[in-house]
Order: C-alpha cells, then structure tokens, then sequence
C-alpha cells in the first residue's frame, strides 16, 4: 500500500450536503457500548459544517460511555420500511459553554 504522507485521497468525498441532497440519514454507532442514534445529515452540518462524513468519527462523544475512540458514522438511505421503526435524533439547540481557567503567579 503506497504510503500517503498523511494525506488524504483526493476524489470524491461522501460529504453531509451530498447525504442531505440524497436523503440518507446518518447513523452514529460506538463500537464500544454497541449503541446506535441516527441523525438527519442537516443537523449535523450545522454544527460540523459540510464535511465528509469520516471526519465526524473523531468530532463525535458518545453519550452512554463518554468516549470519542470507537464512534464511528456512516451514510445509509433506509427505505420506507426500514426507516419505520427508527427514532432519528433532531438538533433543538446549541449551547455554548464557557469556562474560567486561572493561573497563579509566582
């Protein structure tokens, strides 16, 4: 295997826009406490921009076991059937935190 640099492919990539254009939804899946949620792809390019969709794995915290390693999202257009019985998760606000961090001087 021919060794990249660090670099990405160039190509093609399977951004948000191309997912929300689609209608795919995205599932978000941690392979660590085997929990799955599915988004619609607009939400998440409000908060991520419009990115391909491999760059959200190292973004995404799952909520069960609060850890960033194992998330994993992939791209799925679901048809009618196997979207039936699938509770998709909608973005109802953005809260920023800010925090105070001191330092002493010597």
């Amino acid at each position: 295997m021919p060794d990249t640099d660090g670099r990405r492919k160039r190509g093609n990539a399977w951004t948000l826009g191309k997912s929300h254009e689609r209608g795919d939804l995205i599932l978000i899946r941690c392979g660590h406490c085997n929990i799955k949620r599915w988004y619609e792809p607009s939400d998440l390019i409000r908060l991520f921009g419009d990115v391909d969709i491999d760059l959200i794995d190292g973004h995404m915290l799952c909520e069960k076991c609060r850890n960033k390693e194992f998330v994993r999202a992939e791209a799925r257009h679901l048809t009618a059937r196997e979207r039936v019985g699938i509770r998709v998760r909608r973005l109802a606000e953005i809260r920023v935190v800010r925090r105070v961090v001191w330092k002493d001087e010597e």
